[in-house]
């Protein structure tokens, strides 16, 4: 059925809707008891090795209510390196208690809590091994970690280690390998987790286990016909590049548009969905606009010669005619060179072969983390390249015109991404290099992701 409600009644109705989903999914996760834990141990053998420090965090109510910190006696030689990367020397913990003494209290205070680390694949197996030397049983608690729901909730991600994660998530980790700070930090990041959670109105706590496919922050899905004023306010919201995808009924992709958040573009879009028959819409979020060009590329093929032609001038008339290049489309070569890209995550870029431009020939990296990675990655793609055995790009002719033009003209407007020689790559030349770092210093986002994401 038609919806003819007036504007004002939907934008009210969808935000009340909202509104109401978020309050339930507080109220589901505020009644949740939450033990977050780290470990420091003289290494990794759950036969050999001991526990040194243990701090362990509990959240009431979405909250930290209560801490408890312990220096464990492990009655052994704690390895030098593991001195060096604690921090915590022999003589800090010969006077300390033995775990045996204080482990009654460590278990009340895990008490039925579901049990959260940052890693914990590693520390509940372990801290379970210290049980059964002991003679307790082992623990049946729930267990949350927040390294594999990191992964989960931000796709492509290239370092979840607890430093870095404190980094974008904008949290206070002053001493790494530190038992009560990591587990401060594993904290805070939790409860950044659960209100992420809130926003997206989660409605089972299974959710929290196996997020994977629900509750990206790069990306939305949209299923409701009617909800043209939610779908107003996602749009007014974003600040990044994205690509909207609209589908009908089976799946049939109807329309999709790589954006750079332009007035015009959220008309366009707007306009589409008051015409087709639509029935999901997915919007996901990009560092940059080339790479959603890419990856709408693929799609771009699925449409009839009358929208390709309308998308690709519009395309044109959003990015390059108003912007006054007259460059010719045939006259340009990108052939044997490399664009790279900025990436929606921090530190991280996306290289792609300009001569086999596909989205699955994009390569993620870390700069300078990676870049060994990276420039065996582009030796690799260039040797084949020039043997002639690489596969070429088939993205349809009328967007390929216009990509390419776009990126001839794009590289000297923006700081977005590079364009650089294959053959740069194989000398290692200081030059290229040094564009190479200077790239890496002067792409700093606009945007504030993961902080800011969609929802």
């Amino acid at each position: 059925m038609e919806n003819n409600w007036p504007d004002s009644f939907n934008m009210e109705h969808n935000n009340s809707n909202l509104q109401n989903n978020q309050l339930e999914s507080k109220k589901l996760l505020s009644s949740i008891e939450f033990c977050v834990f780290d470990l420091e141990t003289t290494g990794g053998n759950h036969k050999h090795d001991k526990v040194i420090e243990i701090g362990l965090i509990k959240i009431k109510s979405l909250k930290i209510v209560e801490k408890k910190h312990y220096l464990i006696n492990p009655e052994i030689k704690i390895p030098d390196f593991i001195q060096k990367l604690t921090s915590i020397a022999q003589e800090d913990v010969v006077s300390c208690p033995k775990i045996g003494e204080v482990i009654e209290d460590i278990l009340d205070f895990m008490g039925d809590s579901v049990l959260v680390a940052h890693n914990t694949s590693f520390d509940i197996p372990f801290f379970n091994s210290v049980l059964k030397r002991l003679n307790i049983p082992e623990r049946t608690n729930q267990s949350i970690c927040t390294n594999l729901m990191t992964k989960y909730l931000i796709p492509n991600l290239l370092n979840s280690n607890l430093n870095y994660m404190s980094k974008i998530f904008d949290i206070k980790h002053a001493k790494a390998h530190r038992a009560l700070d990591d587990a401060f930090a594993t904290a805070e990041l939790l409860i950044h987790f659960l209100n992420i959670f809130i926003k997206k109105g989660i409605k089972k706590i299974n959710h929290l286990y196996y997020p994977r496919n629900k509750f990206e922050l790069d990306r939305i899905h949209l299923r409701n016909q009617n909800n043209k004023e939610k779908i107003k306010r996602d749009l007014s919201l974003i600040k990044t590049p994205f690509l909207i995808t609209i589908k009908g009924k089976n799946g049939v992709i109807l329309f999709s548009l790589p954006c750079l958040n332009l007035a015009s573009e959220h008309h366009y879009i707007l306009d589409k969905l008051e015409s087709l028959e639509w029935e999901i819409i997915t919007i996901k979020l990009f560092g940059t606009l080339l790479e959603p060009l890419i990856i709408f590329a693929n799609i771009f093929g699925k449409f009839n010669k009358e929208l390709k032609l309308e998308i690709v001038e519009f395309l044109k008339i959003s990015h390059i005619t108003e912007n006054g290049n007259n460059q010719e489309a045939d006259k340009i070569n990108f052939s044997g060179q490399f664009v790279i890209a900025r990436h929606l995550i921090p530190e991280q870029f996306i290289v792609y072969p300009l001569h086999s431009l596909h989205k699955k020939t994009g390569l993620i990296f870390r700069y300078p983390g990676h870049k060994k990675k990276l420039i065996q990655y582009v030796k690799s793609k260039h040797s084949k390249y020039k043997k002639n055995k690489y596969k070429k790009s088939s993205i349809d002719p009328y967007l390929k015109d216009f990509l390419f033009n776009f990126l001839s003209y794009s590289e000297n407007q923006v700081k977005d991404f590079i364009v650089l020689e294959g053959c740069s790559f194989q000398k290692q030349n200081p030059e290229f290099l040094n564009r190479l770092d200077h790239f890496s210093l002067d792409t700093v986002p606009p945007f504030n992701f993961p902080l800011e994401y969609i929802y």
